[in-house]
C-alpha cells in the first residue's frame, strides 16, 4: 500500500513538473508576442531551477523539451508567410493562420538572440553531463552547413561549454581545439578552454586523469597563445 502510494506521488510530481516546464518553455517560446522581458527571464530562471532540484525523469524532460525548441533552427531558414502555412496546416480557419503568421515574425525561438539564451541555459545545467551533450549534438548538427547564423550559434555553444561543470563539456572542447582547422573556432575554443583552468580540480574523476587533461589544456592554449595563468 505504502508502495502505490509512493509511486503515484511521484507520478503526480512528473504531472507537476511537465506542467513548469511546458509553462516556462511557452513563456520563452512566445516572447515578446504573449510575455514581457521579466516574464521570459523568470522562465529561464525557472527552467535552471526545476532542472537542478528535479530528480533524472525531470532533468531530460527539461532537455526534451528545449531540445525541440533549438530543433526549430531548421525552420528558420523558411519565410513564414500565409502561403508557407496554408500548405503546412491546409484546411485550418484563415484567422488562426493569420495569427500563426504573426507568432513567428516574432516568435523567441526562431530568432538568433533567443536560441542563444537557450543555448546559454544549457551552459548552466549542471549536476550530469546531459546537458554538455546535448549542446555538442547540436553543434554537430549546425556544422553540417555553412552560414552566418550557424557560425554565430556555434560560436555561442562554445562560450557555454567554456562555462559548464561538465566533464564531458571539457572533452569536447579539447576534440574541438585538435580538430578544428579554422582559426577563428580555435581562437574561440582556447578562451573556452581558458575558463576550463580554474575547474578542473572540482572534476570527480581520478587524480591522473585531472593531470592528463591539465597538459591537454596547456598544450592548447600555449600553441595558441591565449592568456592564462601557465605564462
Amino acid at each position: 500500500m505504502k508502495k502505490k502510494k509512493k509511486e503515484e506521488s511521484g507520478k503526480q510530481d512528473v504531472e507537476s513538473a511537465i506542467k513548469e516546464i511546458e509553462n516556462a518553455v511557452f513563456a520563452v517560446k512566445f516572447y515578446p508576442v504573449a510575455v514581457d522581458e521579466d516574464a521570459k527571464n523568470e522562465a529561464l530562471a525557472k527552467l535552471e531551477k526545476i532542472y537542478k532540484k528535479g530528480n533524472e525523469t525531470v532533468r531530460q524532460l527539461v532537455l526534451y523539451m528545449v531540445h525541440g525548441q533549438l530543433a526549430l533552427t531548421a525552420d528558420m531558414k523558411v519565410m513564414h508567410t500565409l502561403e508557407y502555412f496554408k500548405l503546412k496546416s491546409p484546411g485550418i480557419d484563415p484567422a488562426e493562420l493569420r495569427m500563426n503568421v504573426y507568432r513567428s515574425m516574432f516568435n523567441y525561438n526562431t530568432s538568433i538572440e533567443g536560441v542563444t539564451e537557450l543555448i546559454r541555459l544549457l551552459g548552466r545545467l549542471n549536476g550530469s553531463d546531459d546537458a554538455a551533450k546535448l549542446l555538442t549534438y547540436h553543434y554537430a548538427r549546425l556544422s553540417m552547413i555553412e552560414n552566418e547564423g550557424n557560425r554565430m550559434l556555434r560560436a555561442a555553444i562554445i562560450d557555454s561549454l567554456g562555462k559548464s561543470e561538465s566533464h564531458y563539456a571539457l572533452k569536447a572542447l579539447l576534440d574541438y581545439a585538435r580538430y578544428t582547422d579554422n582559426e577563428q573556432t580555435i581562437h574561440r575554443v582556447v578562451n573556452a578552454l581558458i575558463e576550463w583552468e580554474e575547474k578542473i580540480d572540482k572534476l570527480k574523476i581520478k587524480a591522473k586523469e585531472k593531470k592528463k587533461l591539465r597538459e591537454s589544456l596547456r598544450e592548447f592554449i600555449t600553441k595558441e597563445g591565449g592568456a592564462s595563468h601557465y605564462g
